[in-house]
């Protein structure tokens, strides 16, 4: 059962209903198939320890002061990538140096963009992408 056709699966980490649905739809409309949503800690580190991931999008910043940087360890573990979708303007954790950050506010298409980076291998839709 191989098929590479199969529809991703996309883990967001977000407080924010609004931003979490924004981004559930986009994710939706370029073939993601298995969401997640987790807006705590707690639910997100669930959510990593029982499913797998092709990909996270992580608001660094989560309500009651919590950070997404055990979540981001988590999934680094795993070998998933991930992008951290942010407004915060501090400086972001030196081992997460080379991660993608997608400043919020962001547009779908950079939205769309991350999300393509992020998994790669995903069955490309004919796009002008590549001469930009």
């Amino acid at each position: 059962m191989g098929s590479r056709e199969r529809a991703f699966a996309v883990l967001i980490v977000e407080d924010q209903a609004l931003i979490a649905l924004n981004i559930e739809d986009v994710v939706r409309r370029i073939g993601g198939g298995v969401i997640g949503c987790a807006a705590r800690l707690s639910d997100a580190l669930t959510l990593v320890e029982t499913a797998s991931w092709d990909a996270a999008l992580l608001n660094i910043r989560l309500a009651q002061g919590e950070t997404a940087y055990p979540v981001a360890e988590q999934l680094q573990a795993k070998t998933v990538p991930f992008a951290f979708v942010t407004g915060w303007e501090a400086d972001i954790d030196p081992r997460y140096s080379d991660v993608r950050v997608l400043q919020k506010p962001f547009t779908e298409a950079e939205l769309e963009n991350c999300l393509r980076t992020l998994i790669g291998t995903m069955p490309h839709s004919s796009s002008e992408q590549e001469a930009a």
